[in-house]
């Protein structure tokens, strides 16, 4: 039996009520607090006898602000939660599924079992990647900045799109650690929509038939915040970075991430192929590599885009501005996303290596020493160059035949510090270009430390070290009290 009790909203009024049902002996398995006022208790006792509840509501009826007592047939979230299965059931004709932070199905409807190929009360409690073992889970589960619309996906040789809409707690809605879950919606397509067109072929389609996943570690973070914010707008986008830097994986992220990818295609536009901009009209155009386009190409993309021709909306990449047209700058430089380099994450290096040999498909862990030697290296090729390296490292563990990878492992590294010693070192001697060096490093640390003893623990040296070289530079930082 279930209980609906209006009530006062004074101190200890539910202690009174439940001691009544206490003394009864009545056994309450959940309870609910409530109403359009906050002036509901719901109560449910599934032993209660039709006599108890009659002692009972005499009983209640003397506690004082106790308004009224009657008996409901469901608690208000077993009624929303039978409501929203009925929708499911009748009204929504694609799969549709719910799964906590561990990727564990909670609730399904029946389409979402037929696709999965199993009974609709078998689904909850699995696993999603046992039915979707491609998908990036992980890194959905981790945080936000993932593209969460149109994600390719196949279920039991069917492709779908799926659409993942992430279930954020109220008490802290903007971090990753605040997801509760997540809702999926697939929605049945032709397999050609993912695949790559050719030149004058279908424009419906992304740059890999994996997700996009954006690794949100380090300052990636607050790049991939940033393109949250840019791609549903319709001003073209100009991602900026290095060679492996991740700008393609950027760039077809922003495309999905954006409202236009429910309604049309993406077309990736190749080198200088400014004619192949007269098919794109109803597509969003990515560029990659921009900045590689000869002057003439990039004078009649800037002819196409004055026309307003160039696709509903383009996004570019490139290494560098340097090399850009400045008309063509001028119409791109409105909204631009910096991706860092990944010699700028190194305390994060190790999360990335291993995100890279799960995608890959390898099992071996990292080992302290080799997470190490990665550090060191300033990776000129970026996400590239440790992907190569990381590849060729497993092959070599698993050769002799170890599941961890060591320091030995990996391939020669280049750990040549990238300095422009050559700009001011000449004439210098030994000593005095690492005093140069030293006192540069000091400068930029003791205008973001707070004290001597932070800036200690930051470089790992001694507070008394610390406070020598600042004396011996001439160099100050507010002293702890």
């Amino acid at each position: 039996m279930r209980v609906e009790i209006t009530c006062s909203n004074r101190v200890g009024i539910l202690q009174e009520i439940m001691a009544i049902f206490g003394e009864y002996r009545v056994n309450i398995t959940s309870g609910e607090l409530g109403g359009d006022d906050g002036d509901k208790v719901y109560l449910a006792a599934p032993g209660l006898l039709m006599t108890q509840y009659q002692t009972i509501e005499r009983a209640l009826s003397r506690v004082p602000g106790l308004r009224r007592v009657r008996r409901i047939e469901l608690m208000p979230s077993e009624r929303r939660h039978f409501e929203l299965d009925t929708l499911l059931q009748h009204v929504v004709d694609e799969p549709v599924l719910s799964v906590d932070p561990e990727g564990r199905i909670i609730a399904a409807n029946l389409a979402a079992a037929k696709a999965c190929g199993v009974s609709q009360g078998q689904l909850a409690g699995m696993q999603l990647q046992r039915f979707v073992p491609r998908l990036q889970l992980d890194a959905l589960l981790e945080g936000y900045t993932v593209p969460r619309y149109g994600l390719p996906v196949t279920l039991r040789g069917k492709t779908y799109r799926l659409d993942w809409s992430p279930i954020a707690l109220r008490e802290n809605p903007a971090g990753p650690e605040s997801l509760a879950g997540a809702v999926l919606t697939l929605a049945p397509v032709e397999a050609s929509y993912f695949e790559p067109g050719v030149q004058g072929g279908s424009a419906n389609f992304v740059s890999d038939s994996s997700p996009p996943v954006l690794w949100d570690s380090g300052r990636r973070r607050e790049a991939c915040l940033r393109l949250q914010q840019l791609a549903p707008l319709s001003e073209p986008l100009l991602i900026i970075g290095e060679r492996g830097a991740g700008k393609t994986t950027f760039a077809a992220a922003a495309h999905h991430l954006s409202p236009l990818a429910d309604r049309c295609g993406a077309r990736w536009l190749a080198c200088d192929r400014v004619a192949e901009l007269s098919k794109c009209a109803d597509d969003v155009v990515i560029i990659d590599d921009l900045d590689l386009w000869s002057p003439e190409g990039q004078i009649q993309l800037v002819s196409a885009m004055r026309q307003k021709s160039a696709g509903r909306r383009l996004i570019a990449t490139v290494a560098s501005v340097d090399k850009l047209a400045p008309a063509l700058l001028q119409f791109l430089s409105t909204l631009t996303l910096r991706l860092p380099p990944l010699r700028t994450m190194r305390p994060v290096l190790g999360a990335f290596a291993s995100r890279i040999l799960a995608m890959q498909g390898e099992t071996v862990m990292l080992d302290e020493g080799a997470q190490g030697a990665l550090m060191l290296s300033d990776w000129p090729n970026n996400f590239c160059g440790l992907t190569a390296v990381l590849l060729a490292g497993s092959e070599h563990a698993r050769k002799r035949g170890s599941g961890t990878l060591v320091r030995e492992d990996l391939p020669g590294l280049m750990t040549e510090t990238r300095l422009p010693w050559h700009a001011w070192g000449e004439g210098l001697g030994y000593r005095e270009m690492m005093e140069k060096i030293e006192r540069a490093l000091l400068e930029e640390f003791t205008r973001t430390q707070p004290s001597t003893r932070e800036l200690a623990r930051r470089l790992g040296i001694s507070h008394t070290a610390v406070a020598n070289k600042l004396r011996k530079y001439g160099l100050n930082v507010k002293h702890p009290s």
